[in-house]
């Protein structure tokens, strides 16, 4: 199995919206059905990347069904392939990454994301992102950037915001810095053949940079966006409107999964393997992210004033819509 990382927001909105024939109404938000025993089957789609590990926590050590949850979980080919499963109905739940969830929400298309696995750290050392020089590059501090060109793995999704902000935070111009979309296991060739000054990782390639000799610079989500949202829980407004008792049900499961992968990261590590195609030896020595629960309004709002301001979407997020209160 080969492990998914990088994110194509635009592509899957297209076609979500494809799925839809609108940009208002899902195709075919398929009830939930619950058995004789009372036992309610959901479907949940996701990539099998650590971010999702309390999912599978979850239904390893039986907290689905100890909320009378009968979970499916299909892996998709990548993390922006969730929201068209979520349109077309194939799926009921789905796990996203926060700022592909609000560029689709600003396209129209009527998610709703009630729960989180994980957020963003403000300690740069644990920050799962991370921004590299070559070994023997004559960029020696994070001013030398300006003019130069960066690897992203994605443009236009929040590897680049988080790195624009962060740039721009740390006193440098943004718009003086060329992107270019490089895939992630070919970050650091490009890094070293000299086709890019710097690349925007995330781990486990982290670990791959820095056995290579690679310099780090920056923590871009650390500086940018500390505590916000990062992957959340998310279904469409037809689905949560006839099943609001089984979305809470399902978040309650998820929340008591990702406090235990909170305090037990070695039982993350030791999962990963299985679901996610990360060998043993790296998952037992790359950088988590931090598995936290504290799903709120103002943290999905630091994400959604920056995806304004720097124009990465086109209409309006109203994150008020967008964010199901707790019950």
């Amino acid at each position: 199995m080969t492990p998914i990382y990088r994110i194509a927001a635009a592509g899957a909105v297209a076609l979500a919206l494809a799925a839809t024939g609108t940009a208002c109404s899902p195709a075919g938000a398929k009830p939930a059905t619950t058995s004789a025993d009372g036992t309610t089957s959901l479907t949940v789609t996701l990539a099998p990347i650590v971010d999702a590990a309390p999912l599978y926590m979850a239904q390893e050590k039986g907290l689905f069904k100890k909320h009378g949850l009968d979970v499916k979980i299909t892996p998709a080919p990548t993390m922006g392939a969730s929201i068209p499963a979520l349109v077309s109905g194939a799926a009921q739940i789905g796990v996203l990454a926060n700022v592909d969830a609000m560029q689709a929400s600003a396209a129209g298309i009527p998610l709703r994301l009630f729960g989180a696995t994980t957020v963003t750290t403000d300690k740069p050392a644990q920050d799962t992102g991370k921004v590299y020089v070559a070994k023997n590059s004559p960029i020696r501090e994070l001013s030398d950037l300006n003019g130069k060109t960066i690897g992203v793995s994605g443009l236009g999704g929040a590897g680049e915001l988080s790195l624009r902000v962060a740039l721009d935070k740390s006193g440098l111009d943004s718009s003086r810095i060329k992107f270019l979309e490089v895939p992630l296991d070919s970050m650091l060739n490009s890094l070293e053949r000299g086709q890019v000054d710097a690349i925007n990782t995330i781990s486990p390639f982290t670990n791959g940079a820095e056995a290579a000799g690679a310099r780090y610079i920056l923590s871009p989500g650390a500086v940018a966006v500390p505590h916000a949202l990062q992957f959340v829980l998310a279904t469409t407004e037809q689905f949560l409107s006839g099943n609001r008792t089984t979305v809470e049900k399902f978040k309650a499961a998820v929340d008591e999964a990702t406090a235990y992968a909170a305090k037990n990261p070695d039982a993350v590590r030791a999962l990963l393997p299985s679901f996610s195609g990360t060998p043993k030896d790296l998952a037992a020595v790359m950088q988590l992210p931090e598995f936290n629960s504290d799903f709120t309004a103002d943290r999905a709002r630091i994400w959604s004033e920056l995806i304004t301001k720097y124009g990465f979407v086109k209409g309006k997020i109203d994150v008020d819509t967008l964010v199901v209160p707790k019950a």
